[in-house]
């Protein structure tokens, strides 16, 4: 789940939303011209599905330790795993690229977790060993795809390498415009072309707008979602804000992306 608060409401949006609008962005890229996405069907599935886990545990939202809903970011290990499972395995369901794809955007997270945050060592610990567990599944898949008709250029380790940092991209800009105003700030080493990467500069475009500089789709674009407001920010317990949602409609946002 994400929260965004604006105007003094708490919208909660799902994280199956917010991947939605990351594979509008995948779909419509095109970098500095006309890039073309290779394999592009499976970029697509793992941009807009990479969050496919997420249902179950959003079924019955629960606080953090504020009292707010909880978001992605305030979640036990253990569930975090397991939900990082979940969207794997339906992704791989659809598309074996696009799972190894996700799995490798998964550990990636994760060795930034473990070299930026200061976990307990048994977390660290709990970190390492998912991290093994994933790196030894993704290994075994790349084997498997070296001599696949479609796949066997997709998975040498430059063309892997760029297509997780589009995914990375596409995750990243989604995220930023569905937590809130966007900040000003330069994305580094982005995939404008097949082997070019460029600096991106992202400002804000209205409340839920986005620019971007250079504007890497092929036009302006718009992505409606889906979203419940609660206009309480502070609950008692996991029951009061379960209680609180029940029979609230979902209400349309829309966010946008405009050249800078």
């Amino acid at each position: 789940m994400i929260r965004r608060t604006e105007a003094g409401v708490t919208w909660l949006i799902h994280q199956a939303a917010h991947a939605y609008i990351a594979g509008k962005l995948a779909a419509h890229w095109v970098g500095t011209g006309g890039m073309a996405l290779v394999p592009r069907d499976d970029l697509l599935i793992a941009a807009t599905f990479h969050d496919a886990g997420w249902y179950a545990a959003e079924r019955t939202p629960r606080v953090n330790g504020q009292g707010q809903p909880r978001t992605f970011t305030e979640m036990d290990l253990d569930e975090h795993f397991a939900i990082w499972r979940a969207s794997i395995e339906s992704v791989f369901a659809q598309s074996r690229y696009a799972g190894l794809l996700t799995s490798l955007h998964c550990s990636a997270l994760y060795a930034l977790r473990l070299r930026y945050l200061d976990d307990p060592p048994a977390d660290k610990r709990r970190i390492e060993a998912f991290l093994d567990e994933r790196h030894a599944w993704q290994e075994a898949l790349i084997a498997a795809l070296r001599d696949h008709p479609l796949y066997s250029r997709a998975v040498t380790p430059d063309a892997l390498e760029e297509n997780l940092r589009l995914l990375q991209v596409w995750d990243y800009l989604s995220l930023l415009v569905c937590m809130g105003s966007v900040h000003e700030q330069a994305l580094e080493d982005v995939p404008v072309d097949r082997g070019t990467r460029a600096t991106l500069r992202v400002a804000a475009d209205g409340l839920r707008g986005m620019a971007l500089d250079p504007f890497p789709l092929d036009g302006p674009l718009t992505v409606w979602i889906e979203a419940r407001p609660v206009n309480k920010g502070v609950f008692a317990s996991d029951t009061e804000l379960q209680d609180a949602l029940r029979g609230v409609p979902y209400r349309p946002l829309a966010f946008e992306f405009v050249p800078l």
